[in-house]
């Protein structure tokens, strides 16, 4: 499959990004919700993401359809030097390397953003994306049960952080949870630096 290739997101592959979000969706097993977004809205995040320089990488294949994406972007509740990650594939392509190779470039280009954390949510018994996951660097930081309802069936979840900084007292403990992020709300503004 080395005639894939990981390109910068932009909006002439918003359509296929959409269908393989949809696709990913639907399987209930990895994101929060059963389904994928609108047209326009897919189109409204590729421009927020460009406009703020967010780090946002599509997998391509020989025909030029997006079949997997990763993203990193600043969520309105969180300090702006905190980024919360979204990665998916689709299913054909999964098991390749491909996923850790996206994130890879987006974690690299985030880190020249100013990104000193990211962040994800990840289901407990997604043992594969776990250990991409720490092998990529990331840690567990809190856990919380019935963290994400898909469908009627909730599912517990770890978060996890790259770059983790000392928390001072009063801050949370590792391996505690510290409270849910919410899935929208995403800060489309850009950054100081």
């Amino acid at each position: 499959m080395d005639e894939l290739k990981i390109v910068r997101s932009s909006e002439k592959y918003a359509v296929s990004y959409c269908e393989t979000f949809d696709e990913v969706a639907k399987e209930g097993k990895f994101l929060s919700i059963s389904g994928g977004y609108p047209i326009e809205d897919m189109i409204r995040f590729i421009k927020g993401c460009q406009r703020c320089g967010y780090p946002q990488f599509l997998l391509i294949d020989p025909n030029g359809r997006a079949v997997g994406w990763c993203d990193i972007v600043r969520r309105c509740e969180a300090p702006d030097d905190v980024g919360f990650l979204g990665v998916g594939i689709a299913k054909r392509y999964r098991g390749m390397g491909w996923g850790s190779r996206l994130m890879t470039a987006a974690i690299n280009d985030a880190k020249k953003r100013g990104f000193n954390e990211i962040r994800l949510e990840v289901r407990a018994s997604n043992y594969n994306a776990i250990r991409t996951y720490t092998r990529l660097g990331f840690v567990k930081i809190a856990y919380t049960t019935d963290g994400v309802v898909t469908d009627g069936i909730a599912e517990d979840i770890w978060v996890m952080s790259l770059f983790c900084r000392e928390i001072k007292r009063g801050g949370f403990e590792r391996e505690k949870f510290f409270g849910r992020f919410p899935k929208t709300g995403f800060k489309f503004k850009k950054p100081n630096n």
